[in-house]
């Protein structure tokens, strides 16, 4: 009889195990809210507004629905989020990060991109990009002709040819420059009005904290010394004066094909010098002018213009950073790779703010387009 009844005993609990499993089992994949896009603003030192956005499949279009919050931290705001939402918060297809100025300039982004690293559902090739205004403005606003803001935004964060003035980075990418001794991270910067996201600058950081920007134009030569092989074109402006006294422009339009740097350096410890060499490959696919280029020497003078111009630039850009302290072009590894003894990244701001900077420039052209 004892027997019988421990039966029964042991059937009623294995029965009640098994409903409760049925109810603690993951949910269906139509059952999960994916966010893939998160946006963090200021509040103040303490709290983040933070906004989600979760694509809703649809037949006849795309949806987004987004959601908002107040926390301190990304893991306490899944938690906040969870009770607004009829489906199960995941952060498995996130694709996008986006802070605002405010944000990323008071506070830093270092403490939420290493909570979010340190998560094993978030993956590695996550962009990351700083806005102007509010994040959450642009995750709500209306893109005509666009697709979804998940999609939008992460298709235009995607690393091109013709936007390669700044580091496309993946928040794996930003933690390695955040925490390298020999550089500075830079991040796109967006702007949103009349319905659509435009990248206009690079933000450039210290450490995690956002100190300024530089424009498209010097994010290209940035690139150019971080050893970016291909860079989006750009266009050059000559002022001449003729023999009459009257000014005429000459225009110039050059595609990079390949471009190659080396960076080294020599002197000693207390007086530096960092010597920089820029040979680029291109095609020169636009101009207009007085020169007659299939003349040699009316050809070699623009040339020599050209590389001029490009030095001229980049010393005003390169010394424009040591006066900041920072090193978005990674030139301290020139100098870390001289030095003996232990290297921290105040040694090597140190010696990078007092280096004498050289630059030479050498521009071959290989080919031509459209000339007048």
């Amino acid at each position: 009889m004892k027997r019988a009844s421990w039966l029964i005993v042991s059937v009623i609990l294995l029965l009640s195990l098994c409903s409760c499993g049925r109810e603690l089992e993951r949910p269906a994949l139509e059952d999960m809210a994916m966010i893939g896009v998160m946006g963090f603003d200021y509040v103040d030192r303490e709290k983040i507004d933070i906004t989600v956005a979760v694509p809703v499949p649809s037949k006849n279009k795309e949806s987004t629905q987004v959601y908002s919050t107040h926390a301190s931290m990304t893991s306490e705001a899944m938690l906040n989020l969870a009770t607004k939402a009829e489906r199960t918060m995941s952060l498995s297809q996130l694709r996008v990060i986006l802070f605002s100025e405010e944000y990323a300039r008071k506070v830093g982004i270092g403490k939420v991109i290493l909570d979010l690293y340190r998560n094993p559902i978030v993956g590695e090739n996550v962009y990351i990009a700083v806005v102007k205004g509010k994040a959450k403005d642009v995750i709500k606003g209306t893109y005509n002709h666009r697709p979804e803001i998940n999609t939008y935004l992460n298709n235009l964060l995607r690393p091109r040819v013709e936007t390669a003035f700044s580091s496309f980075s993946t928040i794996h990418d930003f933690v390695f420059m955040m925490t390298s001794n020999t550089m500075d991270p830079n991040l796109p910067y967006l702007i949103h009005s009349n319905g659509e996201i435009q990248i206009i600058k690079a933000a450039l950081f210290r450490v995690d904290r956002m100190i300024g920007m530089y424009t498209q134009r010097e994010g290209k030569l940035v690139q150019g010394f971080l050893g970016r092989e291909r860079l989006p074109r750009m266009s050059f402006e000559f002022q001449h004066e003729t023999k009459t006294g009257k000014k005429q422009t000459e225009k110039v339009v050059f595609d990079f094909v390949r471009a190659n740097t080396k960076v080294r350096s020599k002197g000693s410890l207390k007086k530096p010098v960092i010597n920089i060499e820029l040979r680029v490959r291109g095609m020169l696919v636009g101009y207009s002018g007085s020169k007659d280029l299939e003349k040699r020497a009316q050809f070699r003078t623009m040339v020599q213009e050209l590389e001029k111009r490009i030095k001229k630039e980049s010393m005003e850009m390169l010394v424009r950073f040591q006066k900041q302290g920072v090193d978005p072009a990674q030139l301290e590894e020139s100098i870390r790779q001289k030095y003996y003894g232990k290297w921290t990244r105040q040694t090597g701001l140190a010696l990078y703010k007092k280096a004498k900077i050289n630059v030479k420039v050498h521009v071959d052209i290989v080919g031509f387009g459209t000339l007048k």
